[in-house]
């Protein structure tokens, strides 16, 4: 019979190898399980902004009315002022709940393409003194192409926008039907953004 002399210093060493071996594995499950939850997590962050920005301009464009603007020694704005890189509009319904600041729901916005990221621009005032005087709020970094178009009534895609009617057949239009926003993200890739304008879409024509 064997003496129960404990564990001889072959058991032990093979103890040791099989601890180091479960231990390894466990690790490499934990880290794997960490970095994987810490993928998903910064995916979901990404996802939640890209969805808050087009519901921002979704409710800016939806929002939009016929409302030409003053600024820079009075100078007249536009209703819509529409170009490749750069739209700007004003729109109803910034909330002022209870009348504390003496002003109207009328807000002037702009959206713009610049230092590869899609900008939202505001004024403090609707009709301003000095239209410099603004504030701008990323609302997607990582763009790598950034350009509008623009829809009419006659279902065309424009580059630009030009609220004069360009020959007597065609019907002034102060706002496009709807803003088609491109985009190519570093981490979405290339997307196509359609936002309808209401104000225009059901105008009497």
């Amino acid at each position: 019979m064997r003496d129960n002399q404990g564990f001889t210093l072959i058991e032990i060493l093979i103890a040791l190898t099989v601890f180091a071996i479960l231990a390894t594995i466990t690790s490499s499950s934990l880290y794997y399980a960490f970095d994987t939850r810490t993928r998903v997590t910064i995916q979901a962050e990404k996802l939640n902004t890209l969805q808050l920005a087009v519901s921002l301009i979704q409710q800016d464009t939806s929002q939009a009315v016929e409302r030409a603007i003053r600024g820079n020694e009075m100078r007249l704005f536009p209703v819509f002022v529409g170009q490749s890189q750069y739209l700007e509009f004003t729109r109803d319904g910034d909330i002022n709940p209870q009348s504390i600041e003496k002003r109207s729901a009328l807000k002037r916005i702009a959206l713009l393409c610049k230092d590869r990221a899609l900008l939202r621009r505001t004024w403090p005032t609707l009709d301003s003194t000095n239209k410099n005087i603004y504030e701008d709020k990323v609302l997607l970094d990582g763009v790598t192409e950034c350009h509008f178009n623009y829809l009419n009534q006659s279902s065309q895609l424009l580059p630009e926008w030009r609220e004069q009617a360009v020959n007597q057949n065609q019907i002034k239009e102060p706002l496009p039907q709807a803003i088609q926003i491109n985009l190519t993200l570093k981490e979405w890739g290339e997307m196509n953004l359609l936002f309808v304008i209401p104000e225009a879409l059901y105008a009497p024509i």
